[in-house]
């Protein structure tokens, strides 16, 4: 799973570099065509850049949440559950301890 995870994590970061080459690519095509200006240019790069990254940032937490369901759909222990019970036998641990002074 671990290494599932790693491949989709990589896999964004590429599409995320080809997604701005492309982006570079076609603005410069337009500026030399006389369509746009450089620092419209420039402007409407930076717009599509951020367009980008507040929809992956939207599809990541998307992505999430149906991960965290399906995780606990199979039963899987959450981190909050790992601490809970780390803190009860914590407590227990320390009423053992007492119980042999």
């Amino acid at each position: 799973m671990n290494d599932m995870l790693k491949k989709g994590f990589f896999l964004g970061l590429g599409v995320a570099a080809y997604g701005r080459e492309k982006i570079q690519t076609y603005v410069d095509e337009l500026v030399s065509k006389g369509k746009l200006t450089p620092r419209e240019a420039e402007e409407w790069k930076e717009e599509l850049i951020q367009k980008g990254q507040d929809t992956e940032k939207e599809w990541s937490q998307q992505t999430k949440t149906k991960m965290q369901k399906s995780f606990k759909e199979m039963g899987l222990a959450t981190e909050d559950d790992i601490n809970r019970l780390e803190a009860k036998l914590m407590a227990i641990e320390k009423k053992l301890e007492e119980g042999e002074n």
